[in-house]
């Protein structure tokens, strides 16, 4: 799986404003895939640019006789600063419920992670939702609570035109100033052999 994020408000702070993150997974088992992600690389420079590599694990894949889906992962990443902020480490799990009915995906754990990922040694909680609407559009919203630099509320859609590929549209809302500044985004993930299942 390959995807890249792009964050970009033209008016952020009078000057046109543009921050990434780019990541893709290789399938290592059927419930282990390694992963490797380049954070903050924008313009203005972000001044916290990092290279991470780690593994996601799922502990969790189970659905009920009444059709409700229970899903767990955990994982770690080892960010290597490529600003000068030398090498640190984020660990973080979650746990995810889908209704047997309407489909609603809810999701949510604890993520630790140092410096050159958030900017600042930083605890948070993440939480999700995700609502699907029709076979090609799906209403998601995701809160990582915080004063760190990922720390924000975002909502929008997903796009499924084809099973290979989805496009999210959404806005971000940051926590404070220290998370940045309010900005539009998009998402663009492609999963290499999706057609095949």
């Amino acid at each position: 799986m390959l995807a890249h994020e792009s964050q970009f408000n033209r008016f952020a702070g009078g000057k046109n404003y543009w921050n990434s993150f780019t990541f893709g997974t290789v399938g290592l088992s059927k419930d282990t895939e390694f992963a490797a992600t380049l954070y903050g690389l924008g313009r203005p420079a972000s001044g916290n640019v990092s290279l991470g590599i780690g593994l996601k694990h799922r502990v969790l894949n189970k659905q009920t006789a009444s059709g409700w889906h229970w899903e767990a992962t955990s994982g770690f990443m080892v960010p290597f600063s490529l600003s000068g902020r030398g090498t640190g480490l984020w660990g973080y799990g979650n746990v995810s419920l889908r209704t047997p009915k309407s489909k609603t995906r809810l999701t949510a754990g604890p993520s630790y992670g140092s410096s050159q990922i958030f900017g600042r040694r930083a605890y948070s909680t993440m939480v999700g939702v995700e609502q699907p609407l029709s076979k090609h559009f799906t209403l998601v919203a995701d809160y990582f609570s915080g004063t760190h630099e990922l720390a924000a509320a975002i909502g929008g859609f997903a796009w499924h035109p084809r099973r290979e590929l989805v496009v999210i549209f959404a806005y971000k809302v940051p926590n404070n100033a220290i998370s940045g500044k309010p900005a539009p985004l998009v998402e663009l993930t492609y999963t290499f052999g999706a057609r095949k299942h």
